[in-house]
């Protein structure tokens, strides 16, 4: 009774508090806060600023014909001379990387009219251990090229390097790799990044050139040209090429000698454009179709055509090749000159503010009226000061008074009551404060239910799953006394109670049962589903029945009140130990996989039966098979080859037997750990969806 008393008087409260509320909103006319600070500050405010617009105006007028005639003068004048000196540095630059390439393809052509002059010079596919030296290596377009085929000319141009390295080593970071690529189909690169394009095994690596922009640019060129800017294949930014065709003695085309440059190393060589703090004066390169590079757009790439921000003269004038410095009309100037070399333009950006000197010269007459503003500022800032300040003492006690009750209750007292009453939106607020430290006793309330009841199901699960991992076999090996066969086992669930299960037992001293099975579905559910078909499979099989007859009894009892039309995959299997001859049962399982002694892992692929508790009935197929001395088999659930990762790809079959065959002369716990270590390699932080179970059976023989 008392408890409900204090319910009671707690929800009364918020509406004693709304009655009060509403009673003293009806005594007068309500006013809002917004309303009052709106009405007193956008008066000064507009007094405010129609004084200081006034005598800006004044100010600007007196000296904008003069400011803007000095400043365009001095600007037009200092950014043609810059603009034009950075182009001519810039081509000089072009042209010694067109020189390095036109010597690299002399140089070529040398070797092909002369090649017994050479001695042969191997290059070997890429190494993963060769990182951050730069190296020749050779890459093939594609596989139908045999290097074989191609072993005679990459001795040859093996030969190269004698002359890609100095140039490598002269040239700066700004030369990101210097290669060969034939019409043979082999390419020769001398480059650091080994560790991006090496296989792990150092086997060939394949590169499909012949439809890259600097191959087809060189090949019909026919001399020194360079490519538009281009985004680099591993994905280490923008790029250009500088490529030259090279011939064979007979003077048929035989391949492009090419240098890749980053854009942001070739920007820093070539422009270095910076004059003004911060980032608003800026230089860009410009190639033939409009790209626009720059350290200002390395997060986008930008075209000057399709470029809003450059009005369409300026954009005609840069890409004409004219020399010329023209204002934007939003507050900057272009300054612009052809890269002869390369037909690339190279353009300056600065704001229009860049020239202060002209500003200093009329400085004088606008002291007057810079004095006038500031003894005006100065004053009505004083007025407005005094004004706001008496208006908000006033104002904000309610404020002041209501943040101390919203700290009490803030530390934990939700008893507390909010005496703030007035006649705006701070009584409203007031009234929201009591209401919601009565609502947040009630959800304090319900969540501390909530968690206790949260802790009783996790506890609970915890003993299921220690029961269901208690039900699996898991004392390894399970029949010490036994010499002809070794096994292991393992079941990782995906939630805290599985749906897999595996089984083993000796029917007699002869036989050995082996199951594999997975439920459909996951959690509690499955698991039950789980404990009846293995009691079921397991009871059957110590009664002597087959492999088919184990599967027909479990299939009839399942499908009995099978309601939530569960179902589920089993292998199962009954081995002679003595002779190794064996007979299984395959209800909609994973194909299982075989290792004959001194061979590789296989699946072994069959016709199976439909799952168990599908349909009353059916009967299930067996096959006869036999095991020999250093066989092994493999068995799993298909939480193994569906492991999926964060980009939704598949472990998969292959990569299954990739690491089985990897691991053929491991023990049988051994295969088991380095298969699921491979696992968590290849998913990574991706959650576990589906439960993972397998079994390793290795046969010795008598």
């Amino acid at each position: 009774m008392a408890l409900r008393a204090k319910e009671s008087e707690e929800t009364e409260r918020p509406v004693k508090h709304s009655i009060i509320y509403d009673s003293f909103i009806s005594s007068g006319k309500r006013s809002s806060i917004r309303k009052r600070i709106q009405s007193m500050v956008m008066v000064m405010i507009t007094v405010s600023l129609a004084i200081n617009s006034l005598i800006g105006i004044v100010s600007m007028l007196r000296t904008k014909n003069e400011m803007e005639s000095i400043l365009r003068d001095r600007l037009t004048s200092n950014l043609l001379n810059i603009v034009s000196l950075k182009a001519g540095v810039a081509n000089n630059e072009f042209e010694r990387y067109s020189g390095y390439v036109a010597s690299f393809a002399d140089y070529i052509n040398e070797l092909y009219k002369n090649p017994d002059n050479y001695v042969p010079k191997e290059v070997d596919p890429p190494d993963p251990s060769d990182v951050d030296r730069f190296s020749m290596k050779r890459f093939l377009s594609d596989e139908s090229v045999s290097y074989t085929d191609v072993a005679d000319e990459c001795g040859l141009l093996g030969n190269t390097e004698y002359i890609f390295a100095p140039i490598a080593k002269a040239g700066g970071e700004e030369i990101l790799a210097i290669y060969i690529s034939t019409e043979s189909g082999l390419q020769i690169s001398y480059d650091p990044d080994s560790k991006i394009t090496a296989h792990p095994d150092g086997s060939e690596v394949y590169f499909d050139y012949y439809d890259r922009p600097w191959y087809g640019l060189a090949r019909k060129t026919g001399k020194v040209c360079f490519t538009d800017v281009y985004e680099d294949t591993y994905g280490r930014g923008y790029m250009i090429t500088c490529a030259a065709p090279f011939f064979k003695a007979d003077g048929d085309f035989a391949g492009v000698v090419c240098m890749d440059m980053l854009i942001d190393d070739l920007y820093d060589v070539l422009v270095d454009f910076d004059m003004l703090p911060g980032d608003e004066d800026y230089a860009f390169l410009v190639d033939s179709s409009g790209a626009a590079v720059s350290t200002q757009f390395r997060d986008r790439q930008m075209n000057i055509i399709t470029d809003k921000s450059i009005n369409d003269e300026i954009c005609i004038n840069i890409l004409n090749g004219v020399t010329d410095v023209s204002y934007n009309e939003v507050d900057s100037y272009y300054a612009y000159a052809p890269i002869k070399g390369v037909g690339w333009k190279l353009v300056l950006h600065v704001p229009q503010t860049y020239i202060q000197t002209p500003v200093d010269n009329i400085s004088n007459k606008m002291i007057g009226s810079i004095m006038m503003y500031l003894f005006v500022f100065v004053t009505l800032s004083f007025v407005i000061y005094w004004v706001v300040k008496d208006f908000a003492r006033g104002l904000t006690e309610p404020l002041y008074m209501l943040r101390q009750d919203a700290k009490v209750i803030s530390s934990g007292d939700l008893d507390h009551e909010i005496k703030v009453v007035t006649n705006d939106e701070i009584g409203d607020l007031a009234v929201s404060f009591n209401h919601m430290a009565v609502s947040l006793k009630e959800y304090i309330a319900n969540l501390t239910q909530v968690t206790a009841e949260k802790e009783k199901i996790g506890a609970e699960l915890n003993v299921a799953a220690q029961i269901q991992s208690d039900m699996l076999p898991s004392i390894f090996p399970p029949f010490p006394e036994k010499k002809e066969f070794d096994l292991y086992a393992t079941m990782d669930p995906a939630k805290e109670v599985g749906g897999d299960f595996y089984d083993f037992f000796l029917i007699d001293d002869d036989h050995l049962c082996m199951v594999m099975a997975d439920v459909s579905g996951k959690g509690v559910p499955a698991a039950l589903f789980m404990v009846i078909t293995k009691t079921l499979i397991k009871n059957r099989g110590q009664l002597g029945g087959s492999p088919a007859e184990m599967l027909e009894y479990a299939n009839e009892q399942l499908c009995v009140g099978n309601e939530a039309e569960l179902f589920v995959t089993v292998w199962v299997a009954i081995l002679e130990i003595s002779t190794g001859k064996g007979v299984a049962a395959n209800a909609g399982h994973e194909h299982p996989v075989l290792m004959r002694a001194g061979g590789e892992y296989e699946l072994i692929k069959y016709k199976h039966s439909p799952a168990v508790a599908t349909m009353e009935g059916i009967p299930f197929r067996e096959h006869e098979f036999e095991l020999h001395k250093g066989d092994r088999l493999f068995v799993y659930t298909d939480g193994v080859p569906e492991a999926t990762n964060s980009d939704n790809e598949l472990f998969g079959t292959d990569r299954m037997l990739k690491v089985l065959n990897a691991n053929k002369d491991s023990s049988v716990d051994d295969t088991l750990v380095n298969m699921k270590k491979a696992m968590d390699e290849f998913v990574g932080e991706a959650p576990q969806f589906d439960d993972i179970t397998m079994l390793v059976f290795n046969y010795y023989g008598k």
